[in-house]
């Protein structure tokens, strides 16, 4: 690859930009999600697709502070800042996964997009997908560690 053949930032060019994106659809985070976070990371590894470590955590850090404000309250649906909150981690993931293939093949993988659609305004499945994200962290970092020892 020459120097022509990457784009003004110096990466290289997304080869699947002429193809439309897909629909996202809201689907219900399944019951065992832990398995289902193993599952996703373990895939990526097993392909050489890793997200950075500061890249999972910057969206961990997203989902921690809406988690952290709803912890505080016993209501069943989220607040209104919560749900603003979770539009605004939506963009972020998605201008995120617009820079970064890495990124963008983890979202598709872990399906965090159609989980968030899927939440509604129910506090209780805001609180397992926060429970997902951190168990999708987890991993990485296990696993991580295992290929690094």
């Amino acid at each position: 690859m020459g120097y022509n053949d990457r784009n003004s930032q110096g990466r290289q060019p997304n080869r699947n930009a002429s193809r439309p994106p897909r629909q996202v659809t809201a689907r219900p985070l399944p019951a065992n999600y832990v398995d289902e976070a193993e599952r996703v990371i373990r895939s990526l590894y097993d392909e050489r697709n890793k997200i950075s470590t500061n890249k999972i955590r910057n969206l961990l850090s997203l989902v921690s502070e809406i988690y952290n404000r709803e912890n505080l309250r016993t209501a069943d649906t989220i607040s209104e800042e919560s749900a603003s909150g979770l539009i605004a981690l939506r963009i972020r993931m998605v201008y995120e996964a617009g820079r970064d293939d890495a990124v963008k093949l983890f979202l598709e993988r872990a399906q965090l997009l159609e989980y968030i659609k899927g939440l509604g305004d129910s506090r209780a499945k805001l609180m397992d997908f926060a429970h997902y994200m951190e168990a999708l962290v987890a991993y990485h970092r296990f696993i991580l560690h295992m290929k690094e020892g």
